[in-house]
């Protein structure tokens, strides 16, 4: 007998509990499959930038991108932003803002929810960044698992280097609705768009280029 049944049984439960799926039984089954493919790819260097060789000046990454949080239960399943990223000079040095909209996650596209203004968060001189965000709840439109809508409380940790057209790190923090999850291990992206409202086919979730499902989730297809 081994450990790794259980342990894939308690985070499958474990999500069924933060996401509330409708159809537990069928669920349970798709996210056994996904553990059991990804599980690898998120053990050492998923997530955490290194030191930039030089940051962008002020202004220069300003404009828009995609923001893909990926929790660790689940990281090819990602709630996605839209975000605009704005910079400016403070007291200690760079400073980062942003303005998230969650998207759809049945079309990837149409901005659903309200809207988040973030920030300003400090950026040291080696690029590093802590960004933490008020309890956010995210529309049940953006969640890939049910329509339930998500509060949780989380902070994000990178590097901005330059250009800064990609930027990434680790996640950390808790849902607190529907259910208390840590969300430690986690991970996330920023990626520039091309154009505005013009999002890739292909998403990273981590540092690591580990790309996120390209299947429509379940609850789409109801």
């Amino acid at each position: 007998m081994t450990a790794r049944p259980s342990l894939v049984c308690c985070a499958a439960f474990s999500a069924l509990a933060l996401f509330g799926c409708p159809n537990a039984e069928a669920e349970f089954g798709e996210f056994q499959d996904r553990y059991e493919a990804i599980h690898p790819d998120m053990t050492g260097g998923a997530g955490g930038g290194s030191a930039c060789a030089a940051i962008p000046k002020a202004g220069e990454l300003d404009g828009d991108f995609i923001f893909a949080l990926a929790a660790s239960l689940d990281p090819k399943s990602p709630v996605l932003f839209d975000a605009q990223l704005t910079t400016k000079d403070g007291a200690t040095g760079l400073e980062l803002s942003m303005k998230l909209q969650a998207l759809d996650t049945c079309d990837r596209m149409t901005k659903v929810g309200e809207t988040f203004a973030l920030g300003p968060f400090a950026v040291a001189a080696d690029g590093s960044f802590e960004a933490k965000f008020p309890p956010l709840e995210v529309t049940g439109l953006a969640n890939p698992f049910s329509e339930n809508p998500i509060t949780a409380e989380t902070t994000i940790t990178g590097t901005l280097c330059s250009p800064a057209d990609f930027i990434c790190g680790d996640l950390a923090g808790n849902v607190t609705k529907p259910s208390n999850i840590s969300l430690a291990k986690s991970t996330f992206t920023i990626e520039r768009l091309a154009m505005p409202g013009v999002y890739p086919a292909i998403l990273k979730v981590n540092c690591a280029g580990t790309t996120a499902n390209e299947k429509t989730p379940a609850k789409c297809k109801k």
